[in-house]
């Protein structure tokens, strides 16, 4: 059988840095019928060698064989016509088109009638037939994408991305943005797209996803091609060594150490959000970590909004340090010392065309303002300091976060807040898109603060992450909370999921 895609001896230079540096001799071989997988840390190159595919970046040296024909797509709709088709990490799409044209957008031609004008009626039609067949009912072709929750937004890419039935798809880290039940969903779909003999190259950070869903695995780093092997003649601590070049084996999360625990921070009784969550009663210590588990849906995303202002609550109240406060903006959360890290860090989190320095002290402006004026040395300081402390990959504080990776912008986004020294913290899947060496820095990061007293209330879909990090976990389970554990002898994957289903 004969590779569907090859790449050889790729290179991708940016001013300033080595996007992929391979050697001449560096090959991928990309087979029909099999889920290729592609692992590395971030910054490793992996997008990268996706967009050069999908005609998005011109590659500064190597080749590409697609079908054993040298291939070079001129931009993305070129790349879709020959058949290749990408799942982005970042969303692609139009918020103020409807479902049915991002999922046709580019392609709209095929619903246009005799005197040019589309036919919206049959374009819809054909996208409900597209939502359908990958298991996406629930989806309104007609609705607009800003519409639309972040889960459902994924959804829709995935559709578009399947519509074509390419011979080629591109996944790049899709699993990290979506809940458990919707990543089974797209297991199951990739695993029929390649069962009918598709070739798919699939990006993760999660090492148990690569054992549970590929046929061979690429590991990169550094912009440079390491190996290339089937996965099952690997063992996961010789992907993660090769993949950070270092042994990790003996990092873990947090110590299982309390005594950083002092006075109530943040008490929150029987807060309402009408058809989001209700009656929602907990408590938040200084220096603790208290986690929030629950499945898609159950209202924990909307609770962290809520608490930061960015969500109006219809009954119940909260008291921070001590006294009644309500909190109707994210400026007013500010003001009290507030922060927040959303799980959508690119449409809520981060200024995409603003530079690292300005990310970095967009919430954190008066302590590096001077007689009204931004003290741009300070400014720079700052931002130089927590990209040392983050391990931020980035040619410079001056480049825009948009060109950066997805987990590199994940410490821009944490950054953010931590430079701006909040009391509380509430953190929304701090290290989704992150890689595995990156995951420990932002876990021990995490657990530095709280040893410095902080409040920090963590909101994720990862339940390792939660009984790893966390002093005690509440579950939501349909906008209620269903129990809540003390971390000790009942703080088990299996306690928790039996509260939360």
């Amino acid at each position: 059988m004969e590779p569907v895609i090859v790449f050889k001896g790729i290179k991708k230079y940016f001013p300033g840095t080595k996007a992929l540096d391979w050697n001449e001799q560096d090959e991928m071989k990309v087979m029909p019928g099999q889920i290729h997988g592609l692992v590395g840390e971030n910054g490793a190159g992996k997008s990268t060698l996706f967009q050069i595919l999908m005609g998005i970046y011109t590659r500064t040296e190597g080749t590409i064989l697609f079908d054993g024909k040298p291939f070079t797509a001129k931009d993305a709709l070129d790349a879709e016509e020959a058949g290749i088709s990408i799942i982005m990490q970042q969303p692609n799409f139009v918020y103020n088109l409807s479902v049915a044209e991002n999922i046709f957008l580019g392609m709209d031609k095929q619903f246009k009638n005799k005197v040019g004008l589309i036919d919206w009626k049959r374009q819809n039609d054909a996208a409900r037939k597209v939502l359908s067949k990958v298991g996406y009912d629930h989806i309104d072709p007609t609705a607009i994408m800003s519409q639309l929750g972040f889960e459902e937004r994924k959804q829709v890419e995935i559709a578009r991305a399947l519509s074509s039935d390419p011979k080629v798809l591109l996944v790049d880290e899709t699993s990290a943005a979506i809940s458990k039940e919707s990543v089974e969903n797209l297991y199951t779909l990739l695993r029929k797209q390649r069962d009918k003999g598709m070739a798919i190259i699939y990006i993760s950070h999660f090492i148990d996803e690569v054992y549970e869903l590929c046929d061979r695995v690429t590991i990169m780093r550094d912009g440079k091609y390491i190996t290339d092997m089937q996965v099952k003649e690997t063992t996961p601590d010789m992907i993660i060594s090769k993949m950070v070049g270092r042994d990790v084996s003996m990092e873990s999360y947090r110590s299982d150490d309390n005594s950083s625990r002092a006075g109530e921070m943040l008490r929150v009784d029987k807060l309402s959000k009408e058809g989001a969550f209700e009656d929602i009663s907990l408590n938040v210590h200084a220096g603790e970590i208290v986690g929030i588990a629950g499945i898609g849906g159950c209202g924990s995303d909307d609770f962290g909004k809520a608490l930061f202002g960015y969500e109006k609550v219809s009954g119940g109240s909260i008291t921070y340090k001590g006294k009644k406060v309500v909190i109707k903006s994210p400026s007013e959360a500010l003001r009290q010392k507030i922060g927040y890290i959303p799980k959508d860090r690119d449409r809520e989190g981060l200024v995409l065309k603003y530079n690292v320095t300005m990310n970095i002290s967009a919430a954190n402006l008066p302590n590096v303002t001077k007689k009204g004026m931004i003290d741009q040395k300070g400014e720079r300081r700052s931002a130089q300091e927590f990209v040392h402390k983050f391990k931020v990959k980035t040619p410079s504080i001056d480049t825009n976060v948009q060109d950066l990776s997805g987990g590199n912008r994940q410490k821009v986004a944490i950054a953010k807040w931590i430079a701006n020294d909040s009391d509380l913290l509430i953190v929304n899947s701090p290290t989704r898109g992150v890689d595995i060496g990156a995951k420990y820095e932002i876990y021990h990061i995490l657990e530095e603060l709280k040893n410095k007293g902080k409040a920090i209330l963590l909101i994720s879909d990862e339940l390792p992450e939660l009984l790893g990090m966390s002093d005690r976990i509440y579950c939501f389970k349909k906008g209620s909370v269903s129990a809540e554990f003390d971390r000790g002898i009942d703080f088990t994957e299996e306690t928790v999921i039996s509260a939360m289903v």
